[in-house]
């Protein structure tokens, strides 16, 4: 991982080490999200991967402004989040968040609202990798007011 874009990486995402991130004595709850790829999108069948894209510098601070803005809402203990780019095979997680908090109600929250946020305000865009060998952008992906990034092959 690139310490100057803490929450992107190429490489297959941990579980495990995000949990271990997140532990706190305190906690009541650990909830772990991990968004996978599936194999249909809006319409689509036969998708065997994903390929995400990022403008980087700007996904890293949004996401961290994201982070310290539920942990201002929200009463949660500790958050990580890590976000995959390149490449992403069928089943394997995109994404995956972490979050300790004193209750579950608190967690799950705080999970549900750093997603919703990061899939509408992050530059991040996926395009869909289909069986036939074809691509196409997915539809939706807007940051920062740009429009639709609809780019197919």
């Amino acid at each position: 991982m690139d310490p100057a874009f803490p929450f992107l990486t190429h490489t297959p995402l941990d579980a495990a080490a995000l949990r271990a991130e997140v532990a706190d004595a305190a906690a009541g709850a650990i909830l772990l999200f991990e968004g996978t790829v599936r194999d249909h999108s809006e319409g689509l069948t036969g998708v065997v991967a994903l390929e995400y894209e990022a403008q980087a510098s700007m996904a890293a601070k949004i996401i961290a402004a994201i982070l310290a803005e539920t942990r201002a809402e929200i009463p949660v203990r500790k958050l990580a989040v890590r976000h995959r780019l390149g490449r992403v095979e069928l089943g394997e997680p995109t994404i995956i968040i972490a979050v300790s908090a004193g209750h579950r109600d608190e967690a799950y929250r705080a999970s549900r609202a750093i997603i919703d946020r990061i899939k509408r305000e992050a530059p991040i865009w996926k395009r869909e990798i289909l069986r036939d060998g074809t691509s196409a952008w997915s539809r939706g992906c807007i940051a920062h007011g740009e429009e639709e990034r609809n780019f197919a092959n």
